[in-house]
């Protein structure tokens, strides 16, 4: 086989602190691994590595793992949505702003900002209460 096929599946490289060493990995073939003193040398290791085992499942007449399809990329979002709200409320943001030498927008994001950081720590901390009672 040739090794550019090879290429075609994925490969994870890690550094194992224990073994002052790179780790390559392949999951398609779970059993397999490969090590170099550098990510180069791991990766180049694993494509040895890779072919020897498609030729093994060939002689033995084992299947041979496809490549994985990597997963499809969702799009982030614009970053731009559209807010109706009270006028009442459109009107103190405004004031808000015009007070703060803030556009609008700014003030809003930081608001947004805010809450959302404030719910995660009520989250936390009811989490972190529920633990508490546990042990008590």
């Amino acid at each position: 086989m040739e090794r550019t096929q090879t290429r075609h599946y994925s490969r994870q490289v890690y550094f194992d602190p224990d073994d002052r060493e790179y780790v390559a990995l392949c999951s398609e073939f779970p059993h397999l691994s490969a090590f170099g003193d550098t990510p180069e040398e791991a990766l180049a290791d694993l494509d040895v590595v890779l072919e020897g085992a498609i030729g093994v499942h060939r002689d033995e007449g084992w299947p041979i793992p496809e490549p994985a399809v990597p997963p499809p990329v969702e799009p982030l979002p614009s970053g731009r949505f559209l807010a109706r709200v009270p006028k009442s409320l459109h009107a103190r943001l405004t004031s808000e702003a015009k007070m703060e030498g803030v556009s609008l927008n700014t003030l809003v994001i930081t608001l947004l900002a805010e809450g959302l950081v404030s719910r995660e720590r009520v989250a936390a901390s009811s989490v972190g209460e529920r633990e508490k009672a546990v042990w008590r």
